[in-house]
């Protein structure tokens, strides 16, 4: 979808509701009577709907808030980088504003989708009633996808059904089931019977989309404590899977085609995506979709991967990323016979080739990486050859080569040399052959770097700003999630059996993963498979909700690094931003529990 049209609304009528300003000038003149009483206008409006999304959420920062503060990561180096949304900042007082952009944004795209849904009868120039109920389908759909993550990061909120013309300074809260309840399900239910199965243009949803974010949402409601939609989430996602090609989607045979460039605008399992390009729109053009730059660490710290200007532009080619993978994670993918899931492989980058023109040893990185004595001044790594390798059990070479690991003239990052059986990351290393003695670890750079995001075109790298940026699209869901959801809405209502397994091995089957039976199937193993499948997708923060893991007991567990920092009876939802506080008339009791 071009955002040059959603671009020349916002500047032309003012965002004339915007939740920052509540009386704003407009010096076009232009009102959302006038837009609105034409489809050519109607449409303008339509689409100003959609640009909060890649704005603030999918390609942005919607990452720190779905997949941080986790089980499964901690930051870059476990430092305290992004601390409020992965360490819960650190035990200090987390900012009221962190997460108002999604606040701001969400309310802006709401209203507007209020309009649409609300003045749709008046509007003139419609072909047919179909493609009228299609646009208005639309905005049932991202005020659904808007209302949810509302709900998810903050709690209860104001619910507005209907377009905002008038401040009103006292604020009424809404519960988050009750949002559920009048919003965001009957809202998918209207965007799955009247979408289309074909999509008006690219990065629209269609029914497949609603089919896929109804399963989701219903699912999700037992986070408090209902049965109520868990029927609706199994069967909308059994119709979904059962009439894959009906609805224009399916699995892919491979894994990885999901996250491939080839793949990456024309991708049949996705079943929303969100456009993006470097030509156009608000983001700045050299910083558009930025996902592809969380997950990566910084092999660039060993000389012999460049560093080169030349180099940064290529795929797999940046370094320095905002998400380190826990122990715990990288622990969910080993078998029980000590075997990888495949999807381990498939989802991490863990080798890096020189790149350095035959990068030779000097004595400084001898000594910071503690090489053996066959390694002296000189040594060389050719250019292609090995340069970094993080190895970890059930690998095939790792009986072999790792105890001889520091004789090696590259880098074999041992995964016990990052991790302790604490849990915790290793921020202290002890040297045998070089200066031996406890130094900060040299090793934490070098982590299994999710390659999920990697796919799609980059622009060339820019020396002027130092940056790249990907115009890949932004996958907001895909069907293979909806086996998970599936899975895990037949355990809640008829436990584990056959039907469940099922569902989770259709998806191990196209890894050649170990297939599980009916014995294998609890909580804990259904939110391991998620992580299998589904890590660094936008949801993580919520699957511990649903499941009543957003605890600190359990992320001190898995993930004390961050869990030690959790608060219970605040951390599972954010603040509420100061924006917000300081509009209304009744700001006392409004806050979330534990933010001043």
């Amino acid at each position: 979808m071009k955002k040059r049209n959603i671009l020349a609304y916002i500047l032309g009528a003012g965002m004339l509701f915007s939740s920052c300003s509540l009386d704003e000038y407009n010096p076009s003149g232009v009102t959302v009577d006038k837009m609105a009483e034409y489809k050519d206008g109607y449409i303008k409006l339509l689409n100003s709907c959609y640009f909060d999304l890649s704005r603030y959420f999918y390609g942005r920062n919607l990452l720190l808030v779905t997949e941080a503060g986790t089980d499964i990561w901690t930051a870059d180096l476990n430092s305290n980088n992004n601390q409020n949304y992965f360490k819960y900042a650190s035990g200090g007082a987390m900012p009221i504003d962190m997460a108002k952009d999604f606040w701001i944004g969400a309310y802006d795209a709401i209203n507007y989708c209020n309009i649409i849904i609300n003045r749709a009868d008046v509007v003139k120039g419609f072909a047919s009633e179909d493609e009228k109920k299609t646009r208005v389908a639309e905005a049932h759909f991202l005020r659904a996808l808007y209302y949810f993550h509302l709900v998810e990061q903050f709690g209860d909120c104001p619910l507005a059904l209907s377009e905002t013309k008038a401040a009103d300074l006292n604020s009424v809260k809404t519960t988050a089931l009750e949002i559920y309840k009048k919003a965001i399900l009957p809202d998918l239910r209207i965007a799955v019977q009247n979408l289309p199965v074909t999509p008006v243009e690219v990065g629209r949803p269609s029914k497949k989309a609603a089919l896929g974010l109804l399963a989701k949402a219903a699912l999700q409601t037992k986070e408090y404590n209902t049965q109520e939609f868990l029927e609706e989430a199994l069967s909308t996602a059994k119709n979904l899977i059962d009439n894959a090609g009906a609805y224009q989607t399916g699995l892919y045979g491979s894994f990885v085609d999901n996250f491939n460039a080839a793949n990456n605008k024309s991708n049949k399992e996705a079943l929303y995506q969100l456009t993006y390009s470097p030509n156009y729109g608000s983001t700045n053009v050299y910083d558009h979709n930025k996902d592809f730059k969380r997950f990566y660490s910084t092999p660039t710290y060993f000389g012999a991967i460049s560093n080169a200007d030349a180099d940064k532009a290529k795929v797999g080619g940046w370094s320095g990323g905002d998400f380190m993978p826990s122990k715990y994670l990288l622990d969910v993918f080993k078998n029980a016979d000590g075997s990888l899931d495949p999807r381990y492989a498939l989802s991490f980058q863990t080798e890096w080739k020189a790149t350095a023109t035959n990068y030779a040893w000097n004595q400084d990185a001898i000594t910071q990486f503690d090489r053996a004595a066959n390694i002296t001044v000189g040594t060389v790594i050719p250019t292609g050859a090995n340069g970094i390798r993080f190895a970890r059990s059930g690998e095939a070479d790792y009986a072999t080569t790792n105890p001889n690991k520091l004789a090696q003239n590259y880098l074999w990052v041992d995964m016990n040399d990052l991790y302790g059986a604490d849990n915790r990351v290793k921020m202290k290393y002890t040297r045998v052959n070089r200066n031996p003695g406890e130094v900060e670890n040299p090793f934490l750079r070098f982590y299994p770097s999710l390659t999920k995001f990697n796919s799609g075109s980059l622009t060339m790298y820019n020396n002027r700003v130092d940056r790249i940026t990907s115009d890949a699209y932004s996958t907001v869901m895909r069907l293979g999630e909806v086996y998970l959801i599936a899975a895990e809405a037949e355990f809640y209502l008829r436990g584990a059996n056959t039907v469940a397994a099922g569902y989770v091995n259709a998806l191990r089957t196209r890894v050649a993963a170990q297939q599980i039976s009916v014995g294998d199937i609890n909580l804990q193993f259904l939110l391991d498979e998620r992580a299998r499948e589904l890590c660094g997708e936008y949801g993580r923060w919520y699957d511990l909700k649903r499941t009543g893991k957003l605890t600190k007991a359990y992320l001190t567990e898995k993930n004390p690094d961050v869990g030690q920092y959790f608060v219970d009876g605040t951390h599972g939802v954010r603040p509420i931003p100061q924006v917000q506080m300081d509009a209304i008339s009744n700001p006392n009791g409004y806050q979330n529990n534990g933010y001043n």
